[in-house]
């Protein structure tokens, strides 16, 4: 992976332009992360507390990421004092009040 960095602006339709000298890497993929200034000028957009968001882990990460979350679990030993998981549970629920059940 390549990393090249140079400032310039989007358009109103959303472009972004590379200047020329990158012609080689017109239509090429590529990610992106975008730095945008916080003292922007541009008072006549109502659009200036536009939350932008990171994609979406794919499936793959997200199995990824609990399976090193349980393996700490698991290194941390947090469940090891646990002899039957199934009684433990229902000591679990039992002790916890129940919203419209105060028998």
């Amino acid at each position: 992976m390549q990393a090249i960095e140079l400032s310039t602006t989007i358009s109103a339709q959303g472009g972004i332009a590379l200047p020329a000298n990158f012609k080689a890497l017109y239509g090429r993929d590529a990610r992106m992360i975008l730095l945008i200034d916080d003292d922007d000028d541009d008072d006549d957009d109502d659009d200036d507390d536009v939350a932008l968001a990171l994609p979406a882990p794919s499936r793959l990460e997200r199995q990824a990421n609990l399976r090193q979350a349980l393996a700490a679990v698991a290194q941390a030993g947090t469940f090891a004092h646990v002899e039957d998981a199934s009684v433990w549970q229902r000591e679990v629920r039992a002790e916890r009040p129940q919203p419209g059940r105060e028998d």
